[in-house]
């Protein structure tokens, strides 16, 4: 989501300095902003510990003095001393005001952050997060359970992800449509044994049918055991990562989020991807996320009917689904991002001339 309000902030006219992953103290990152695409500029701020290794007060605030202060030089230089606000993506921002007074700062958070913890507890999580919101002007959730946890301190505001591109209607017939395809991270977030049941009912349905798994693998050493896993399973594939246009959507019958229960999937309400999925004309077959949206083009394989119910239904009802999903995402357009955006920032965007390079 990060890139996409970078994107969606610049085709509206402002100039965006994007702060990638920090450098640390002993590799540093170049600090100087490069021009990326139109409009963004790209750099980074330095660190000392890693997020999930800060477990004292004194760690935080060493690396918040750190940040903030390479952060607001790298922001004022490049600025030119004109207005900015500041849209946050990190729980664990404590160097915002130090580095940025006065400036408006809105933080929208993204992820469960708390059940990613890789140590046996996460309060210094839990710690960071509080404070990080606090010292925001306006906090966004992009999910329901996320708006609830936050709502212990602070008021958030749900921002669910946008269709990038306008809605297309597909091509109404049904009959050419004999892939099922599941677009994200090829990761260990997906239930295999799901994908197995999948491959399955495909089999069933004739020999054309086909499972496509598209996309990157964040994890070390897990795409291997992927692969291997399914290396017997003819009709499905395992594919790179691309972009919707360059992948038979026209012979798509629906898109599949296989996923399996976790702390993570619980806290997720729309798929960061489903929306440019919707936009294809596709429905969605989901498992796991019990806090998803409901739409009559969200199908359950994990409820009572199964596999074999959720793609009957895909299949039956592909062409009358198309206005609920035409519909759903004229309503979940990027103008509707973009001004709770600034409505939060209580600004105008910045639309100075580009700094000299």
């Amino acid at each position: 989501m990060r890139h996409q309000v970078a994107r969606l902030l610049r085709d509206a006219g402002a100039r965006v300095l994007f702060f990638e992953r920090p450098g640390y103290l002993w590799t540093p990152a170049q600090p100087v902003p490069t021009l990326v695409e139109p409009g963004i500029w790209l750099t980074h701020g330095t660190r000392i510990f890693h997020h999930q290794l800060r477990i004292t007060s004194t760690m935080q605030w060493l690396d918040a003095l750190l940040m903030a202060r390479s952060a607001a030089s790298v922001t004022e230089r490049w600025s030119q001393s004109g207005e900015f606000a500041v849209i946050n993506f990190a729980y664990d921002a404590l160097f915002l005001r130090r580095a940025f007074p006065g400036r408006k700062i809105l933080t929208i958070i993204h992820d469960d952050f708390e059940s990613q913890s890789r140590l046996p507890w996460a309060s210094h999580i839990a710690g960071t997060l509080q404070r990080t919101c606090r010292d925001s002007d306006q906090v966004f959730a992009v999910s329901d359970p996320l708006m609830e946890r936050l709502s212990g301190f602070c008021k958030p505001e749900l921002f669910l992800p946008w269709a990038v591109e306008p809605y297309r209607r597909p091509p109404v017939s049904v009959v050419s449509r004999n892939k099922l395809l599941f677009w994200g991270y090829v990761d260990a977030s997906l239930d295999l044994e799901l994908v197995e049941k999948i491959s399955d009912q495909l089999i069933d349905r004739g020999p054309d049918w086909q499972l496509w798994l598209v996309g990157p693998t964040q994890s070390r050493g897990i795409r291997p055991s992927i692969v291997e896993r399914l290396a017997s399973r003819s009709n499905v594939r395992i594919l790179d990562s691309r972009s919707l246009n360059d992948l038979p959507i026209d012979e798509v019958l629906a898109a599949v989020l296989p996923y399996r229960r976790s702390g993570i999937t619980n806290a997720v309400t729309l798929a960061n991807k489903s929306m440019q999925l919707l936009a294809r004309g596709l429905p969605l077959l989901i498992s796991a996320m019990p806090r998803f949206v409901q739409a009559p083009f969200v199908i359950r394989m994990d409820d009572s009917g199964g596999v074999r119910a959720a793609i009957d239904a895909a299949s039956l009802g592909f062409t009358a689904l198309q206005p609920a999903i035409e519909a759903y995402c004229a309503d979940n357009a990027p103008e509707s991002r973009l001004a709770a955006i600034t409505r939060a920032l209580q600004c105008e965007l910045p639309r100075s001339s580009p700094p000299s390079r």
